[in-house]
């Protein structure tokens, strides 16, 4: 990470520009030349954002600028758990006695409530690092907001307004919960314990995602979302703290969304693939929630009928949304566009990329419409439909293919809490659901289940990806688990997000072990991935892996047993 000093608001924290994510090896004088003033700022050897005046963009298309340089926009993935994953069995075992000691778990969300009892050892802090991306700073260390050190934690907590000395708060509460998930120091009275209750934590509070964006996507009122680019720079903060407190490290990642191909090709999941392969260095994701939310259609074109009708239901008072749709470049797609009035309207396909707009006679309802025949990053075909105004009703997408062969497509809305109102497909598939980033091939992509009665999460989004990639890798305890709240307190929360962080605390254990320990010094993620997918419990009477359990449930203690 480059970082450089500044005396002026950061075009990241600045709404007045827009951020586009770069390849080092993209001709981006070519793609950008339009625009001037442009600020670039490394996130590592690979990817790089590009900030540029929003006065001279002249609109988002996914041709003009192409689709992935454009951020996509997370949300969070969340709606006796230690002893069901055999994780008390390794903290109470007289020999092995593992608690997280000299590792570090990132957890990159809503912040943190540093002053929460689950986070402090003997009155003092466990945070070695807070980076809060929205407070601006001259801080030379990251390239904008500030950081808070476990030296000024630690003097905020001596005194009578710690939020004057680190005014870094989680007004949502997610990250805190993630926090102490993962790495809660334990509180006998409420039975509660975090993972690896030992494990030193890296914060990274990330800023909301710009107000450009936001209307892009046609995000709502009262939701948090963040940006791609600033989930990656929390990444490679996280690296150099890692770096300087010479420890292995465990990033925990609760955030998803529906966007891309779902086959891990989208620049965060890319990043993630790269850092998980480092030693020593081991990433965990959150399979999303999305297995009966109705936003997933896939669809077959068999030779002897040459189209699919594909219906969606559009709720009332939409205001926008946008669905994606993905295919394969090896064979051509027509799409037509049927309005609840029976209005039918061709997309232009013909060209390599392109976007039109399509607009109905007989109802208000204008739908963006972008182009690509081969996505650059997927190789993939993708129409992106940006509808404004929706009707309501059932639209319909005709879809058609002259090819030979069977051919198919899938297609994604946005996740469930993007929408106010009832919008989904009326056949709709639970499976290729897995979000991204956790359709990052090498990451740990973990789902839910109930260890009350070892159901599966009802929310929990399936696998595998499209292209065959088992997701997700296994099942956590995430059902009404109890974790901090605000104001000191312990609440219950449920989803895959819960269900990563355990998991990352599982993995800080296993570091332990490995690295620390130097019983496999150069473990990383993949491989941590081997071990725990190798142990995972499993029931008689299914096939593993399989696109709901993934390898299995998460056990591990049996990690040490098949050692022996």
């Amino acid at each position: 990470m480059t970082l450089s000093a500044m005396d002026y608001i950061s075009p990241a924290l600045d709404e007045s520009y827009a951020d586009f994510i770069v390849r080092h090896d993209q001709n981006v004088g070519e793609i950008f030349s339009d625009f001037s003033e442009d600020y670039i700022q490394r996130i590592d050897g690979t990817y790089a954002v590009l900030y540029t005046p929003l006065s001279e963009l002249n609109g988002l298309g996914v041709d003009s600028y192409t689709y992935n340089t454009i951020p996509n926009c997370f949300t969070y993935m969340d709606s006796q758990a230690l002893a069901a994953s055999r994780i008390t069995n390794l903290q109470n075992h007289p020999y092995l006695n593992l608690q997280g000691r000299n590792t570090a778990i990132a957890v990159i969300d809503s912040g943190i409530d540093y002053t929460h009892p689950a986070f402090l050892s003997y009155e003092r802090t466990r945070i070695a690092y807070l980076w809060d991306q929205r407070i601006p700073s001259d801080n030379s260390t990251v390239p904008y907001g500030s950081v808070y050190t476990e030296e000024q934690i630690n003097a905020a907590l001596q005194s009578e307004d710690p939020w004057e000395i680190v005014p870094s708060r989680d007004e949502n509460g997610h990250g805190t919960f993630m926090a102490g998930i993962a790495a809660g120091t334990p509180e006998p009275t409420e039975e509660f314990s975090g993972a690896a209750p030992e494990a030193t934590l890296i914060i990274v509070k990330l800023k909301p995602a710009k107000n450009y964006l936001r209307e892009f996507y046609f995000l709502p009122e009262g939701v948090d979302y963040y940006q791609e680019n600033d989930i990656m720079f929390g990444i490679s903060f996280a690296l150099e703290c890692a770096r300087q407190l010479q420890m292995p490290l465990v990033i925990c990642i609760g955030l998803g969304n529906n966007q891309g191909t779902h086959q891990g090709k989208n620049p965060l999941a890319l990043y993630m693939d790269s850092v998980t392969r480092n030693p020593q260095t081991a990433v965990t994701v959150a399979a999303g929630n999305e297995g009966n939310s109705r936003r997933h259609y896939m669809g077959e074109i068999r030779p002897q009928e040459r189209n699919v009708t594909v219906e969606m239901r559009v709720g009332e008072e939409e205001r926008g949304f946008f669905v994606e749709f993905w295919g394969s470049s090896l064979y051509l797609y027509r799409v037509r566009l049927q309005s609840p009035s029976g209005e039918i309207l061709d997309v232009s396909t013909i060209r390599g990329t392109g976007t039109q707009t399509l607009s109905f006679v007989f109802v208000e309802t204008k739908v963006e419409v972008g182009y690509s025949a081969i996505e650059l990053q997927s190789g993939s075909t993708l129409i992106f439909f940006r509808f404004i105004s929706p009707v309501a009703g059932i639209w319909r997408f005709l879809v058609y293919s002259e090819s030979l062969d069977t051919v198919e497509f899938h297609m994604w809305l946005p996740v469930h809490t993007t929408f106010r109102t009832e919008t989904y497909f009326l056949e709709p598939s639970p499976y290729n659901t897995v979000t991204n980033p956790g359709d990052s091939e090498d990451s740990i992509t973990v789902t839910a289940y109930d260890n009350r009665d070892q159901s599966l999460y009802l929310e929990a989004s399936r696998g595998y990806t499209p292209n065959g990639v088992v997701k997700p890798d296994l099942a956590a305890p995430g059902v009404l688990l109890t974790g901090p709240g605000s104001q000191g307190r312990y609440v219950q929360r449920s989803g895959t997000s819960v269900a990563a962080a355990q998991t990352a605390g599982a993995v800080a254990l296993l570091m332990e072990w490995a690295v620390v320990r130097k019983n496999a010094p150069y473990l990383n993620g993949t491989s941590a991935k081997n071990y725990l997918t190798r142990a995972a419990a499993r029931d008689e009477g299914l096939t593993y892996p399989n696109p709901d359990w993934g390898y299995g449930r998460l056990d591990l203690y049996r990690v040490f047993e098949l050692l022996t």
